[in-house]
């Protein structure tokens, strides 16, 4: 009778790809060096991190609350080190983990880990985006959390409170993450966690200043709007920067309303016309661009005129009110007619005349030659759109201002502006979509202490730093090597995103029988992606 060799299943599926990445940039020996070994350890402060970075782009809801749980049936010794068990990668390593990384300082250490990546993967760097988002927490978090401070004064542990909500949860308290990413594949390079009621406008330009160095910084710093301050202008000396002006200051708000003549803008980009002028706003010399989108005044038309229907219940009902009142001459009643026209925003009313009323003494009808107690006016008046009020709001439609202190045209001209301000979306933004995207990460946190909140915060930016590391080293090198990869309809494309890519190796199995190492379901278009993203050991290629 013949016994069943000893068979062994694996889930590998895309994790090769992710622990290959992880490997290029060097992640567990700059964190080990950095942190330091403890004794008696029989998994690694870098090594437990590299396990997060596979357990947070494991391609699962929620993955950080049952790390313990993740790494059952996945080949941890191939994917981690002879050893390592997924017995070893339990929650109390975690905790450990997050605790060292928290001690030795998590921006200085991503800073390090992202100055590795870029000497890995020399990825072209024309401008810094610099954003930043919240993410709430559950449980109860008291005064005591209320920000320790070292020498420089810089925070050593973050406020979880209220604030400003972009996850739209103003009863949950809260941190903020912040981000500086690269303009190539939006590469984030610094991340530093923040007070749940930080002030954009106070936090993100000291970071840039604090940082400078080691972020051997860009062309360019775009930051949003928020930045946009007489005070942070003067700290950003030295910088090249793009900025959005706020449309609340007083001489944005003339140029974005003003009547220009047609001859004045120019073409930028696709669906976008501009002109530029100069302005030494806060002291220092600067263009501003005036831009104004096609797309954008579309929305804000039909944003104008639902404005107009409820702007047109409120006037009729100011109109009710006018013509029930009685005025004591007909100079009255016109004059309370403009005041109350000048006031509506985007209506008037029209002067039809006044109607007489006289007042008697007693009811019923009024005696031969008895005079009327007095004489009073009711208004007449019917109500328009007034076109000139519609006109100037229309003349503001689909417009914004953007702002740089590099004042050569050639160097930077206005499309070039406009091209670096709308990469803010494709690139910190999008990591923010990303890291809010529960198929990757949980959106919000069940951890006890806000110094694991800052080091789970640096996981997630890293596990962020990797999948768009290698999203930008996968596209390249398709395009470099003339291939494709099957998008989801099967036909081949050079531009694939990491997600799909991960989806494409749902089905990989790595197996263990009778002492020999298989991996099933590799087929042509799997080993392209390995071979390209350098994994060949993972998947048994080399």
């Amino acid at each position: 009778m013949e016994t069943t060799p000893n068979l062994q299943v694996y889930d590998l599926g895309h994790l090769g790809l992710v622990a290959s990445i992880v490997d290029q940039i060097g992640l567990v020996q700059t964190v080990d060096q950095f942190v330091g070994p403890r004794p008696g350890e029989k998994v690694s402060t870098g090594m437990a991190l590299k396990a997060a970075i596979l357990n947070a782009l494991g391609f699962v809801t929620s993955p950080l609350y049952l790390f313990g749980h993740f790494f059952q049936g996945k080949p941890t010794e191939l994917l981690l080190g002879p050893g390592i068990t997924p017995e070893l990668l339990n929650d109390d390593r975690m905790g450990r983990m997050l605790d060292s990384l928290y001690a030795a300082g998590v921006t200085e250490l991503f800073v390090e880990v992202a100055k590795s990546a870029r000497r890995a993967f020399p990825f072209p760097v024309r401008a810094l985006h610099v954003d930043s988002t919240s993410f709430h927490v559950h449980g109860v978090y008291g005064s005591g959390e209320e920000g320790q401070t070292d020498t420089g004064d810089e925070p050593l542990v973050i406020r979880l409170t209220h604030g400003y909500s972009r996850d739209h949860r103003p009863d949950l308290k809260q941190w903020v993450m912040n981000l500086i990413c690269a303009d190539t594949g939006g590469i984030p390079l610094l991340f530093a966690p923040g007070d749940g009621n930080q002030s954009d406008q106070e936090a993100l330009v000291p970071l840039l200043a604090r940082y400078r160095q080691s972020l051997e910084l860009g062309e360019v710093v775009v930051l949003d709007g928020a930045s946009y301050s007489q005070e942070n202008l003067g700290a950003l000396r030295g910088f090249s920067w793009v900025m959005r002006v706020p449309a609340t200051l007083k001489e944005a708000k003339v140029l974005l309303r003003e009547e220009l003549p047609q001859e004045a803008w120019r073409p930028l980009l696709p669906g976008y016309r501009g002109l530029e002028v100069e302005s030494e706003y806060g002291g220092v010399r600067q263009r501003w661009l005036l831009v104004e989108s096609q797309e954008r005044a579309r929305m804000e038309e039909a944003s104008l005129q639902q404005r107009i229907a409820r702007a047109e219940g409120e006037a009729r009902k100011v109109l009710g009110r006018l013509t029930a009142r009685t005025f004591a001459c007909e100079a009255d009643a016109r004059r309370a007619l403009s005041e109350a026209s000048g006031r509506l925003p985007l209506h008037r009313l029209v002067y039809l005349g006044v109607q007489e009323e006289r007042q008697w003494e007693r009811v019923g009808r009024p005696r031969k030659g008895e005079r009327p107690l007095a004489v009073v006016y009711r208004l007449r008046a019917r109500l328009e759109v007034d076109q000139e009020k519609l006109e100037r709001a229309r003349r503001g439609l689909g417009r914004f201002l953007l702002a740089t202190n590099v004042l050569d045209r050639e160097g930077l001209p206005p499309q070039e502006v406009l091209r670096r301000y709308k990469d803010q979306a494709r690139t910190v933004e999008r990591g923010f979509r990303f890291l809010k995207d529960p198929l990757f990460f949980a959106e919000s946190t069940f951890l006890k202490r806000p110094e694991r909140v800052m080091a789970l915060g640096m996981v997630m930016a890293l596990a962020l730093l990797v999948y768009a590391l290698g999203e930008w080293a996968l596209r390249r090198r398709l395009w470099e090597a003339g291939s494709s990869l099957p998008d989801q309809k099967g036909r081949p494309t050079a531009k694939p995103t990491l997600r799909w890519v991960f989806q494409l190796f749902m089905w990989v199995r790595l197996v263990e029988l009778g002492g020999r190492w298989f991996v099933l379901n590799l087929v042509p278009h799997h080993e392209t992606a390995v071979r390209l993203l350098g994994a060949g050991r993972y998947y048994l290629l080399e």
